[in-house]
């Protein structure tokens, strides 16, 4: 961790006539203290992103919400902390917004960088595209890529299953969980599908918005269900998920006389 920003990037200076103004750190600049999060190649919008600075909400206002924000932190926390010797499995961060499920899997993954051990932030979208041989690429940048996914300490996919299924898809992200899986590395991820199965209902003709997001594939459906098992057997589930009360039905009190 940063001695001068805490990781959240800013400093604040005082100026001249007392008023501070911010500033970006060193470690996030060319020179001076370099940032040893460099090659973990996290997203800009992330790069800040610690357990210090994420927002749970307040209890008083969203009890729910801090409950839940906050058992999920404690988890990437726990993982960090006792990895490799206490966490036999990694995590998998789901439901909620990306905000908050990225926020906590890049958190975890900047702590156990802290510790010493080799990371990397992958996009799943993104890591099979760069995966996928195609002509006039590289054969070297892939080869590269390949073979920092199956040997860093700690993997963190984010987004599973966010493109649509094709065999060769589902193939490639097999094999890069069963590798983790035989090999005992690290693995955290992050999903916004749903885990298990939407009961099934006939599916109207014509539906609202609504209607149709019930219909919303699982994971399992994007990335296979042999693969998902897989991920199961190497990853506990996290949810970010914060229900929504539902509100007690008025009840219409009945006139006396």
């Amino acid at each position: 961790m940063c001695s001068e920003c805490r990781d959240t990037g800013w400093v604040q200076e005082r100026q001249p006539g007392g008023f501070t103004v911010s500033k970006r750190c060193r470690c996030r600049e060319g020179g001076g203290v370099a940032s040893h999060y460099g090659s973990l190649r996290l997203p800009p919008r992330f790069a800040d992103a610690t357990f210090d600075n994420f927002s749970a909400g307040e209890y008083a206002k969203e009890p729910r919400k801090h409950q839940v924000l906050t058992a999920a932190m404690s988890k990437g926390r726990w993982f960090a902390d006792g990895f490799p010797m206490e966490s036999s499995k990694g995590l998998l961060f789901h439901g909620g917004s990306i905000e908050w499920r990225t926020h906590l899997a890049v958190a975890t993954l900047k702590r156990l960088a802290d510790k010493g051990f080799s990371c990397l932030f992958v996009e799943y979208q993104g890591l099979l595209q760069a995966l996928q041989n195609r002509p006039g690429d590289a054969d070297y940048e892939r080869d590269e890529l390949a073979s920092k996914v199956n040997s860093v300490d700690v993997l963190l996919i984010e987004s599973l299953g966010e493109r649509r299924p094709t065999e060769w898809a589902q193939d490639t992200i097999y094999s890069i969980v069963k590798h983790r899986y035989h090999n005992r590395l690290g693995l955290l991820a992050t999903t916004g599908l749903p885990l298990s199965e939407i009961t099934p209902e006939p599916r109207p003709a014509m539906q609202s918005t609504s209607t149709a997001a019930r219909y919303q594939d699982t994971l399992a459906q994007r990335i296979g269900r042999q693969c998902v098992e897989m991920l199961d057997s190497i990853c506990n589930a996290v949810q970010v998920e914060v229900q929504v009360a539902e509100r007690p039905v008025a009840v219409a009190s009945r006139s006396r006389g």
